[in-house]
């Protein structure tokens, strides 16, 4: 009877399940829609903070130092971290195809930066406005990271996943009247900082496209194109602003930055901008055109990506970093630009170098940092292997290829312990204990 009983009740507790996941799935459903009814109405997100008031009285013109508060990985729980950062409103007077090492360590914190903003836009954190109360502090006006909203919060990740719409991103574009101090000629800045990896758009740092979709031979990487494009618009805007009130497009400067994701955006818009500078519709004169990423992944198969045209593009990259060796070069990938490799083992002087970036890690995390930079023959290991097995962007779009990735992954790797090597907080310490010379440039 036990037996027969046990029969009778699997049927019931099989429709039970199957309704448990038909409410489930009407439930979702429910919210995915009026999410979206919520954007197109643009309701239900959280609002853009407004300008943080400075009343110290500390100067946000000409040269000066800055306090920028944001949010790490490495500290407990996310905890809020802290550093120093030089400003000077001659840099953008200057030669942006010469590397300018206090610029680039600004914008790795600016990069930084980026991503604690999403905190900003979760609704119920309580998080401060890092990015708008950064650019305060560094002398910055009409600040706009209204792009955070509707891609912060976990139900938009969803929508996103769901609705096929992970090619995106989050992005500050600020202004800034800059005076050169010697001839008192004026430009406007345009400061773009493109958050890193978030949420669903993970899925889009692996769609690569296919350039013979758009009959070509060569293309950029579409998961970076497309917010790199968006970037791009939100510009035009601004400096079409510009022109409308008496300004003028030879005035504007541009400075791109971002970390990851962000960087590789970043990487791209700045090469779009160099491109559009010798057009009918440029956005600013190419010796006014300045970009640092941090982390940046292979972004183009063009050909012509290392030409002379974006030498105002740098790449800062760690050799112990598995993000910036993919995509592949063997599958034809590079980024646009110069890339300047941070010191690893076995380069001179490593060991003092290696000691001030852990010292710099501490001060600014109050932790140790977690990173070990030997990973960096494993990471060449890792990539030599991957190359061999997959041969061509098609295979690793395959079942198979995904199969070697996460095989590699887990045989020739501690994962977690590599990512460290990606941290933001460990390429600004970086930076904060190296030179201009202590850093290995590759074309």
């Amino acid at each position: 009877m036990t037996g027969e009983h046990g029969r009778a009740r699997w049927p019931i507790v099989l429709v039970v399940l199957l309704a448990l996941v038909a409410a489930g799935a009407i439930a979702l459903t429910g919210m995915v829609n009026a999410r979206l009814a919520s954007q197109r109405a643009g309701e239900g997100a959280v609002s853009a903070p407004s300008m943080p008031v400075l009343l110290d009285g500390e100067p946000r013109t000409g040269r000066f130092i800055a306090h920028l508060e944001f949010t790490s990985m490495a500290a407990p729980a996310d905890a809020q971290v802290s550093t120093d950062v030089a400003w000077d409103d001659d840099w953008f007077f200057q030669d942006p195809t010469v590397y300018n090492h206090e610029l680039a360590t600004t914008c790795s914190v600016l990069s930084a930066i980026a991503n604690s903003e999403s905190a900003y836009y979760q609704a119920g954190s309580g998080a401060p406005a890092y990015m708008e109360d950064a650019l305060a502090e560094l002398g910055f006006e009409d600040v706009s990271t209204a792009s955070y909203q509707y891609r912060s919060e976990v139900i938009d990740e969803v929508v996103n996943l769901l609705t096929n719409s992970t090619d995106v991103t989050a992005y500050t574009i600020a202004s800034k009247q800059v005076t050169n101090s010697q001839t008192g000629q004026e430009k406007t800045l345009l400061l773009v900082s493109i958050r890193g990896s978030y949420g669903s758009e993970w899925l889009s740092d692996a769609n690569m496209g296919d350039p013979r979709e758009l009959d070509l031979a060569e293309a950029d990487h579409r998961g970076f194109s497309e917010p790199a494009n968006e970037v791009l618009s939100a510009l035009t805007d601004r400096i079409e602003s510009i022109a409308l009130n008496g300004g003028s497009v030879d005035d504007v400067a541009l400075l791109f930055c971002g970390h990851s994701r962000g960087a590789a955006a970043a990487n791209l818009a700045a090469s779009y901008a160099d491109d559009y500078a010798d057009s009918l519709r440029p956005l600013a004169p190419l010796d006014s055109i300045y970009a640092y990423t941090f982390a940046c992944p292979r972004t183009t198969t063009m050909s012509n990506a290392s030409d002379a045209l974006y030498d105002n593009i740098w790449n800062v990259l760690n050799p112990a970093d598995m993000v910036p060796r993919m995509p592949l070069a063997a599958w034809g990938y590079t980024r646009f630009g110069h890339d300047l490799w941070l010191p690893e083992p076995g380069c001179e002087p490593f060991d003092e170098t290696y000691d001030a970036m852990r010292s710099a890690f501490r001060e600014n995390v109050g932790t140790e940092s977690p990173y070990e930079p030997s990973d960096a023959s494993t990471v060449d290991y890792f990539e030599d292997r991957l190359a061999e097995d997959i041969r061509a962007q098609d295979e690793f779009e395959s079942i198979g290829g995904v199969a070697s990735v996460v095989r590699h992954m887990a045989l020739d790797m501690n994962v977690m312990r590599v990512l460290y090597g990606h941290y933001p907080n460990v390429y600004i310490a970086w930076m904060q204990a190296t030179s201009a010379e202590d850093l290995r440039l590759e074309r």
